[in-house]
C-alpha cells in the first residue's frame, strides 16, 4: 500500500486537532470528508484536496467504494451505523472517544470488527505519551494501594456537550481519559461505585450556560482486580484561570509517590529524591501514526488502544453512570 485512501466523518474541532499533526504524513491521502455543516466539510476538503464532500456519512458510504480506512470524530450520541458500515466494507477505522453511549452497540462493533479482521483504534492518545512509558516503568518497582484522579475545569461551550443525553456526563466524555490511564497502568476494573455531586447554585444554567443539562460534578471509586482502588473526581463548574486545581493522577505507592500533571509533567518522589520529567512528544500525532502504520503494514501491534480494549474503559464509565442513577455499586 503506497498511500492510505482515507475518509473522514466529522470535521469539527477535535478532527482539526488531529489533522494538524499529519503535516509530515505523506502516505495518507484524504479522499472523502463528511460533516453536516457545509463550511466545516468544505474547509476540511480544501486542506487535502479531497474530491468527495458529503453532508453525512450515509452519503459518503453511498459515494465511496474503495477507501482503505475511516477516521470517525462525531459526538458520542451520533454513532448511527458508521462503524457498522465500515465493518461491512472491511474498512479499517479509528474513532474518537467515547465511541458511543450505547454499551451494547459498542460490544457488537468490537465483535464485528474482530470477525472482519479489520484494524481499529480509539483516541486514547495519552497512552502514547513518553511520560506514560516512564510511569509504567516506575510502577514495576512500586507497591500501590490508592490512586486519585482529578479532571476539573469549566463547561465546554459545545451544544451536545452541555446536555447529558448527548454527552453522557463529564466522566464518560472527558475524564474517560484518566479512567483509561488507570486501566493502562493497573489492569482491569472489577467494580465501580459513583455519586453525582448536587449542590444548590453550583451551576446557574441561566447565567453560566443557557441550556445546560449535565452533571456539575461526580466522584467515582473504581476497584481494580489487583485490589488497587482509584477515585476519580470530575467537575465542570469552575470559573477558570487560577481557581483550576492540578488535574491528573496521584499514585500513592509504598516506595514512591507518582504525581502525573495532566499532559504536562510527572514527578517521582521518594525519601531520597524528587525527579520531574516534562511531557515532550505530540501524543495525538503519534497515536494517529501508529494507526496508519498498522493499516499500511497489516500489523496492529503498535496500537495501544484498539476498539476491543477501549470497550473496557467505556464500560467502566457507563457503569459509573449506572451507579450514580441507582445509588448502588456496579460489578463489571
Amino acid at each position: 500500500m503506497q498511500k492510505i485512501r482515507l475518509g473522514i466523518v466529522g470535521c469539527g474541532g477535535i478532527m482539526n486537532a488531529h489533522v494538524a499533526g499529519w503535516k509530515g504524513f505523506g502516505d495518507v491521502e484524504v479522499i472523502a470528508v463528511a460533516d453536516p455543516i457545509q463550511e466545516r466539510r468544505e474547509a476540511m476538503a480544501k486542506k487535502f484536496g479531497a474530491k468527495g464532500v458529503y453532508a453525512d456519512h450515509y452519503a459518503l458510504f453511498e459515494g465511496e467504494k474503495s477507501l482503505d480506512a475511516l477516521f470517525i470524530a462525531v459526538p458520542p450520541a451520533e454513532h448511527k451505523g458508521i462503524e457498522e458500515a465500515a465493518i461491512e466494507r472491511k474498512w479499517h477505522f479509528k474513532v474518537e472517544k467515547p465511541m458511543t453511549l450505547d454499551g451494547k452497540q459498542a460490544a457488537a462493533i468490537a465483535e464485528g470488527a474482530k470477525k472482519a479482521g479489520i484494524i481499529t483504534a480509539v483516541g486514547f492518545q495519552d497512552r502514547y505519551m513518553e511520560i506514560s512509558d516512564r510511569i509504567k516503568e516506575a510502577l514495576c518497582g512500586t507497591d500501590v494501594g490508592v490512586v486519585h484522579g482529578t479532571w476539573a475545569g469549566g463547561i465546554p461551550r459545545v451544544e451536545w456537550w452541555i446536555r447529558y443525553p448527548t454527552c453522557g456526563g463529564q466522566l464518560t466524555e472527558q475524564n474517560i481519559h484518566l479512567v483509561d490511564m488507570v486501566r493502562f497502568f493497573f489492569g482491569e476494573i472489577k467494580e465501580v461505585y459513583a455519586k453525582e455531586v448536587k449542590v444548590e447554585g453550583l451551576v446557574n444554567a441561566a447565567e453560566d450556560c443557557p441550556g445546560y443539562d449535565n452533571q456539575d460534578a461526580s466522584v467515582a471509586m473504581f476497584t481494580m482486580e489487583s485490589g488497587v482502588v482509584a477515585t476519580m473526581m470530575s467537575a465542570c463548574y469552575l470559573i477558570g484561570g487560577s481557581v483550576n486545581p492540578v488535574n491528573g493522577l496521584t499514585i500513592i505507592g509504598r516506595q514512591r509517590t507518582i504525581e502525573y500533571n495532566l499532559r504536562k509533567q510527572v514527578r517521582f518522589i521518594t525519601q531520597d529524591s524528587d525527579l520531574c520529567y516534562f511531557h515532550k512528544n505530540d501524543q495525538m500525532a503519534d497515536a494517529d501514526r501508529a494507526f496508519f502504520d498498522a493499516v499500511k503494514n497489516g500489523d496492529p501491534s503498535g496500537i495501544r488502544s484498539t476498539y476491543g480494549d477501549a470497550l473496557l474503559t467505556l464500560n467502566a464509565c457507563l457503569a459509573a453512570n449506572e451507579s450514580m442513577a441507582s445509588g448502588l455499586p456496579v460489578k463489571l
